[in-house]
Formats: C-alpha cells, structure tokens, sequence
C-alpha cells in the first residue's frame, strides 16, 4: 500500500492511500503501522477521494483509525489536498473526516507550509469525578472528549483512573449532552506554572493509548476551558506540548463559544510504498 507521513507538530499521522477498507481490516492496518518504527506514527488515517457522478461523493474525505475526530489529521489532510489537486499559496480546502457531520475548512498556506482549520464548536463542557475530591474539567467534542488534568504527573496510571471516570461520566450524559459513546477518549496533562500540556488518547476501536506529542482537540479543548471567563471577543493561545506549539484561535460572543480554530506547521511525506 502507499502512505503519506505528515508531521504536525510531531504528532505523526500517517496517511494510507487506496481503495477503502472496512472497519475492522482499517484497525489491523492501523495497528501494524503504529507498530512499525520507521513512522513513529502516532495515529492513522484513511484517504477516500471524491467520487465522481451524481450520486458519489464530491469531496475528499479521511476516516481516521476508530472513526474518532483528530484536529492535527483534518489540517494536515487539508495540506495533502491542496499537494494532491495542484493548489498554490492561500487557500481554503473543505473536507468531510470522520467524528464530524459535516464539512470542514481547512485553510492552508502551501507555500509557509501551514494548515489551519475551524473546527465544530465543543458540545459541552462538563466535569467529571475521578475519587476523592478529584473533579476534572471534561470538553465535550463531537469524535472525542478530553479531560484537562491541571498539574497531574502524566503517567498511565492516571490516565487510566481519569479515563473510566469519563467512560462512566460520558454513560451518563449519553442522550443527552453526548450523542453516542465517543470513539477516543483524551485526557490532557497541564503544567500550570510552566503552561506546558501533555497530551495522552486512547482510541476505542484500536485498544490504543499514545501519549502524543501534540494534540489538536486537546489543544482546542484546553483554549475552550482556559477563557470560560473571558469576555466577547477573539483570543489566540499557543500551547507548547512535547512536539511543539499548536495555536488555537477561540472567539466568544454573548459569553458563548462562536467558533475556535488550530493552526501551524505541516510537514508533509512523499508517497511511500509499504
């Protein structure tokens, strides 16, 4: 099969292009590749382009490994587009990725190599309980929650403690302000005095857990709690994770999130035969 590796702030996705596969023959190719240490990968994707006719579908869409919804993987996929179609300089690139009902706006600068994209606003934000007097912030996506764990040392053992309290949280909220089980779960390891995040997912449908080097909902996520207060108006926040700095653009109006958006560098892979 062919690939394409991208780098967005080391969180390295990698790309599998060719005829589409089912969900189960997707998550054994997906194990294989995060296992294979030449990529380093950190997640998969899978490439459908559009089909022609008036029934096919018009735009290019990646189905990511459990079917959740990944920021870093829509920008870069924009990025790869606009390679794969010949675009050049400034230009908005709409893709369909899975976790998402609708369309997305990738805006990418082929020329700086960067890629932003506008992603759904958060569904809700919640808290759930992890024991004791644990209460943590949970940002609801559509694809993906995230609990942020201000000054928790990022280890397994605390992911996992944080993530059957969400598992449990998110049963409970299923119906109403979550629509189904999500397909990944993140818990997000903030630093409060060095303002430094560490991003660990698991992904359902892989039995994977990959403390990343970036992460782009997690990022957005982060933004979303961190101006819960903050007046109407836009902000931009850079938040360094161990791969590098994502910016995530949050807008408020009438005390409610109006859109928010991840951006930054992309580097993009030639096609690699595996």
């Amino acid at each position: 099969m062919e690939i394409v590796v991208a780098d967005p702030a080391k969180n390295i996705t990698v790309f599998v292009l060719g005829e589409a596969e089912d969900s189960e023959k997707r998550a054994e190719t997906a194990r294989s590749l995060l296992a294979d240490p030449r990529f380093k990968a950190e997640q998969v994707g899978f490439v459908l382009p559009p089909v022609p006719g008036n029934a096919g579908r018009r735009l290019w869409r990646l189905e990511m490994m459990g079917g959740e919804f990944c920021g870093n993987a829509a920008r870069s996929f924009g990025l790869f587009i606009a390679r794969e179609t010949g675009s050049r300089g400034r230009v908005p690139v709409p893709i369909e990725i899975s976790g998402v009902d609708t369309p997305l706006i990738v805006t990418v600068d082929t020329e700086a190599g960067r890629a932003e994209v506008e992603i759904p606003k958060p569904l809700a934000i919640d808290r759930v309980e992890a024991g004791g007097p644990e209460s943590f912030p949970l940002v609801i996506f559509d694809g993906i929650v995230h609990a942020i764990a201000p000054d928790i040392s990022p280890e397994e053992t605390a992911f996992r403690r944080i993530q059957t309290a969400v598992e449990k949280r998110c049963r409970d909220l299923a119906g109403t302000k979550l629509r189904s089980h999500p397909a990944a779960i993140g818990v997000m390891f903030f630093d409060t005095a060095s303002r430094f995040m560490t991003p660990a997912v698991y992904v359902a449908a892989t039995d994977s857990l990959v403390f990343e080097s970036s992460c782009g909902s997690g990022s957005a996520a982060l933004a979303a709690w961190e101006t819960r207060s903050a007046a109407d108006g836009e902000r931009r926040l850079e938040v360094r994770q161990p791969g590098g700095i994502i910016e995530a653009g949050i807008c408020r109006k009438n005390g409610e999130i109006s859109h928010i958006a991840i951006g930054g560098p992309v580097r993009l892979s030639g096609k690699i035969t595996v």
